[in-house]
C-alpha cells in the first residue's frame, strides 16, 4: 500500500513523497475529496495511472480491467478500459475489434502499435487528437497489408493487389478500402492538408478507429 502511494505522490500528483500521511483513514478520505471535487476526467486519469501500476498483461490488471469495467457500465459511464486504455467507447462489437486489433504480437506487432497509438490519441483527456488519431488508424492498415504482402514500399493499392491475387476479395470490399484511404491520403485529406486544419470531429475518428481496426482482423486472418 504503501509503494502505491509513493507512487501516486511522485508520479501522478507530481508531489514531494513526505507529504504522505501516515494515516490509511487520511489518505482514503484525501482520496474521497478528490472523487468527489476533480475535474471528470482527472478522475479517470488517475484510474489510468492505476491501470499502469500492474504487471502489463497480468490476471491482476485484467481483474482491474473488468472491475472498473463493471463499476463504469453500472453508473452508464461514457468510458470502458480497452486495450489499456480508458477510451469513450461502450459499444461491444466496437470493443471487441479495438481490442483484438490492439493485442497483436511477432510479425504484427508493429500493426497493433499503430491501432494503440491511435486509441490513445482518440482517448486523450481533455483534449483528443482526431486529426492524429486517424493517421494511425490508417497507418495500421498500410502496416498490415505491406507486412502481408511482404514489400514495406508498397502502397496500399499494390499491396492490396498482391493480397487479392493470393486470396480474392469481392471488387466492392476492395473498393471501399481504396476509397477509404483516398480519404486520408487525397489533396484534401488529412494528411496532406498542411495549411488548413480539417473539420475532422469525434465521429470521423471513432468510425476510422474501429472501421481500419476490422480491417486489420480482417486482413491478418486471412493471412
Amino acid at each position: 500500500m504503501y509503494a502505491l502511494a509513493v507512487a501516486m505522490q511522485r508520479e501522478f500528483y507530481k508531489q514531494p513523497i513526505n507529504m504522505i500521511t501516515n494515516s490509511t483513514a487520511d489518505f482514503v478520505q484525501q482520496h474521497l475529496v478528490f472523487f468527489h471535487f476533480e475535474e471528470w476526467y482527472k478522475i479517470l486519469d488517475l484510474i489510468q495511472f492505476l491501470h499502469t501500476q500492474f504487471q502489463y498483461g497480468s490476471i491482476a490488471q485484467q481483474t482491474f480491467e473488468r472491475d472498473i469495467n463493471k463499476v463504469l457500465e453500472r453508473e452508464k459511464s461514457g468510458y470502458r478500459f480497452i486495450a489499456g486504455d480508458l477510451a469513450p467507447i461502450t459499444n461491444e462489437v466496437e470493443m471487441q475489434e479495438l481490442e483484438q486489433a490492439a493485442r497483436y504480437g511477432d510479425r504484427f506487432a508493429a500493426v497493433s502499435e499503430h491501432v494503440k497509438t491511435a486509441l490513445g490519441l482518440y482517448s486523450r483527456k481533455p483534449d483528443p487528437d482526431y486529426r492524429n488519431s486517424i493517421k494511425e488508424s490508417i497507418s495500421a492498415v498500410e502496416s498490415a497489408v505491406r507486412i502481408i504482402s511482404c514489400n514495406n514500399n508498397a502502397t496500399l493499392g499494390d499491396a492490396l493487389k498482391v493480397i487479392d491475387a493470393a486470396k480474392p476479395m469481392h471488387a466492392a470490399f476492395k473498393q471501399a478500402l481504396l476509397k477509404l484511404y483516398g480519404y486520408t491520403s487525397d489533396e484534401g485529406g488529412i494528411r496532406h492538408s498542411l495549411l488548413e486544419v480539417p473539420n475532422v470531429d469525434e465521429s470521423d475518428a471513432r468510425f476510422m478507429l474501429v472501421a481500419c481496426s476490422a480491417f486489420v482482423n480482417y486482413f491478418i486472418s486471412r493471412s
